[in-house]
C-alpha cells in the first residue's frame, strides 16, 4: 500500500511540474462585420428524392430449406436431419430481386 501510495505521488509531482501547454492563436474577426449578408439556414422545405418504383435489392439470407412433416416414423415436429441442416451455422447466401417492367 505504501508502495502504491509512493508511485501516485512521484507520478501527480512530475505531472504537476510539467511545463505550460501552449495554445494556439484564435481566429481574429474582422474589425467590421458584414451586415448585408444573413446567417446560413438548413432548408426546412428539403425533401428527399421520390423513389422511383421498384428497384433492384441485394440482400444476404440464410437459405436453410423448411422440411415439412412427411411421417415416415417420426414423432410429429422431428424427422431425418440431412448433413446440411446438422450444420449450426448455414453459409449465408445473396438474394437479388430485379423488378420487371
Amino acid at each position: 500500500m505504501k508502495r502504491a501510495f509512493c508511485v501516485l505521488f512521484v507520478l501527480m509531482a512530475t505531472t504537476g511540474a510539467s511545463p505550460p501547454r501552449a495554445l494556439p492563436i484564435p481566429p481574429i474577426p474582422p474589425e467590421i462585420l458584414p451586415s448585408d449578408q444573413s446567417a446560413p439556414l438548413p432548408d426546412r422545405d428539403l425533401r428527399a428524392p421520390d423513389d422511383g418504383g421498384p428497384r433492384t435489392r441485394v440482400s444476404v439470407q440464410d437459405f436453410r430449406v423448411q422440411r415439412f412433416y412427411q411421417g415416415l416414423g417420426y414423432a410429429p415436429g422431428s424427422h431425418y436431419a440431412t448433413s446440411e441442416e446438422k450444420r449450426p451455422i448455414q453459409t449465408p447466401g445473396l438474394s437479388v430481386q430485379v423488378p420487371l417492367q
